[in-house]
């Protein structure tokens, strides 16, 4: 029989253009087909090229286009004639064996299976004890694009790391993290970052929640005990939940153009938590003079700790890296948080903690009470990733693939959005602030209307990150929203752009 495919466009790929081509398949089908017809068009914005395959395969399916018993072109013949890779078709394919549409008989091919209309008539009859599936959410997170994740590198580390494992990660030991990993930390943190630090300072924690919930066991129990802690206001929205229940309160550290500002001194022990490399969620760097007022208030106040997240500050784009503040402390009285999450992946779950070396046993003892909650079976896994260079190297081509993302989403905004917001091109990060303008606001009643229209947007299952919503209260600071570009590919980033201009449009006046 014959089986005719017509292949249109293929959007970015662009190896075809409306051209057609027949294919001939020799062998005995035991039914009579009439002449199928189906056309392939692959869209580069549409979504994962071997998902369309197997929705347009269904479609045909569903209309009569593909007919039980008619003949599929091989894996190999489909991808040279679309332009895409074999392993692309192959798992297409798979997944319409594994449900039924497509049978496969040896030696013959991939044949259309005599149920598949049944099937196809079942899967979407509504049924009454399921909901309706929404369409996905989007938005623009600031997460690791997971799609450019090396995963072969992974895989290979995931292999040598097991094959011969460390009997004491099998037994649950290494409670403070695994020494090789540790070593690794300490080796990049001074390479990279600039940090002088031992193994032994190094702790792996799960994450940054996991950092606080230690750190605050280890002050309290220390010489921090009954501290007031302070918080950057703008900053991390779950970072105040978790310290909201302290029986002290939680102050706050307004932040200026030169960074978060200084508390009023205090014969009493206090605990500020600061960003100074990259300030969430304003993206600026800490001055060099706010730099040095801050190690000289360490220096000389009675006992005033600092804890520094280095939020994202493996990304810069122009410049150089901030050296942490820890790394110019004198007094011991600096910690430095870290996470693998944002630059590896979220579902990793490991971050880290360096503590100053007279804190060490007493960071162990609170780790030890609270229970260590970072996965020790993967940590010989990033130990070797680490160790071969490819964190590295994953590092710095992340850096140019987030770059390129960044002014993909500035292009838009300037395209777009110039008219109704401000703002800036971040140096490093992964997320931009856009700002509602200040005449935009001046012409309208006082109301929060960056939560007004993210509420408007919500409609559509469109998700913003509000700014307003990161201050302590909300009246105070800026209003508009934070824009990640490093997760969302482009053809999201443009939607969301374009539903923020046309809700601007709407507007009167």
């Amino acid at each position: 029989m014959t089986l005719v495919a017509v292949f249109a466009s293929i959007g970015r790929t662009g190896l075809l253009k409306n051209s057609q081509i027949e294919f001939n398949f020799a062998g005995q089908v035991t039914m009579k087909h009439a002449l199928a017809s189906l056309t392939f068009h692959l869209e580069g914005e549409a979504g994962p090229y071997y998902q369309q395959l197997i929705d347009q395969v269904k479609a045909g399916i569903r209309l009569q286009r593909l007919n039980p018993g008619d003949k599929l072109p091989s894996s190999r013949q489909l991808s040279v004639s679309l332009g895409v890779s074999r392993s692309t078709v192959a798992r297409a394919y798979d997944s319409l064996l594994a449900e039924g549409f497509l049978v496969s008989e040896a030696k013959r091919g991939l044949f259309v299976a005599t149920s598949a209309q049944y099937l196809l008539n079942v899967a979407q009859a509504p049924r009454r004890d399921q909901p309706m599936e929404r369409p996905p959410i989007l938005t623009c997170d600031s997460g690791a694009d997971t799609a450019t994740f090396p995963a072969r590198d992974w895989a290979a580390s995931m292999r040598r790391s097991w094959l011969n494992p460390d009997l004491k990660v099998l037994e649950g030991a290494y409670s403070d993290g695994f020494p090789p990993l540790k070593d690794a930390i300490a080796d990049y943190l001074y390479r990279v970052r600039g940090v002088s630090c031992t193994a032994d300072q190094v702790f792996v924690t799960s994450g940054n929640r996991d950092a606080l919930g230690v750190l605050q066991h280890a002050l309290d129990a220390g010489l921090a005990a009954n501290a007031h802690w302070l918080l950057e206001n703008p900053s991390y929205t779950p970072m105040r939940a978790l310290l909201s229940n302290r029986a002290s309160g939680l102050g706050s550290l307004k932040v200026d153009a030169e960074g978060a500002r200084l508390p009023p001194r205090s014969e009493s022990p206090q605990v500020a938590i600061i960003t100074p490399n990259r300030q969430y969620p304003l993206g600026i760097s800490m001055s060099p003079a706010r730099r040095q007022a801050w190690l000289q208030a360490v220096q000389e106040a009675p006992s005033l700790w600092l804890i520094e997240d280095d939020y994202d500050n493996e990304f810069i784009y122009q410049g150089r890296m901030g050296v942490p503040l820890m790394q110019a402390d004198t007094r011991d009285r600096c910690f430095l948080v870290g996470s693998f999450s944002k630059v590896l992946f979220r579902g990793l779950r490991l971050g880290f903690v360096v503590v100053p070396p007279g804190e060490i046993d007493r960071f162990r003892a609170s780790q030890q009470a609270l229970g260590a909650s970072a996965s020790l079976p993967i940590q010989p896994v990033l130990a070797d990733f680490m160790r071969h260079g490819r964190f590295d190297r994953h590092l710095n081509r992340m850096r140019r693939h987030y770059r390129m993302k960044r002014d993909q989403l500035l292009a838009l905004l300037t395209d777009h959005l110039t008219p109704w917001l401000d703002w800036q091109a971040p140096h490093g990060g992964m997320h931009i602030r856009v700002m509602l303008k200040p005449d935009w606001l001046a012409a309208r009643a006082s109301a929060r209307w960056d939560h007004q229209i993210a509420d408007a947007l919500a409609d559509n299952n469109l998700r913003l990150d509000v700014l307003s919503d990161h201050y302590a209260t909300p009246e105070i600071g800026e209003q508009g929203f934070l824009l990640g570009f490093s997760n969302p590919p482009e053809a999201t980033m443009s939607r969301v752009v374009r539903a923020l201009a046309d809700w601007f449009e709407r507007q009167p006046g």
